[in-house]
């Protein structure tokens, strides 16, 4: 292990951690889909259900990588992640907005 013991069993345990994560979002993100059906922004909504198992696949090779003590791999990865990371954030709090914009404006119609 190239990796000190307390570094290599925090990556290994922050890994996981964020897969289990990432596996909740992705079946909480498949609920709200279906909140919208027909929806313009249930398209967006299959970005983010995207990038979420791009990030899954991501945790997984982490934990391949360190397995088999691939650390200059995972520097690499730690940009990618960080590059992906500020993507999703931006298009989630987007998508945030027009969500809560839609629902605002089908509540608005209804009280008409």
């Amino acid at each position: 292990m190239a990796l000190d013991d307390w570094t290599f069993y925090l990556n290994l345990i922050c890994s996981i951690a964020g897969l289990i994560f990432f596996i909740s979002s992705l079946v909480i993100t498949r609920k709200i889909k279906k909140l919208f059906p027909g929806a313009n922004i249930t398209k967006k909504w299959l970005i983010i259900e995207l990038l979420i198992v791009i990030f899954l696949i991501g945790y997984l090779l982490n934990i391949i990588f360190l397995a088999f003590d691939l650390t200059e791999i995972t520097t690499i990865m730690t940009a990618i992640v960080y590059f992906f990371g500020g993507l999703f954030v931006l298009i989630i709090i987007n998508l945030g907005y027009k969500t809560y914009k839609t629902i605002l404006l089908g509540s608005k119609s209804e009280e008409s």
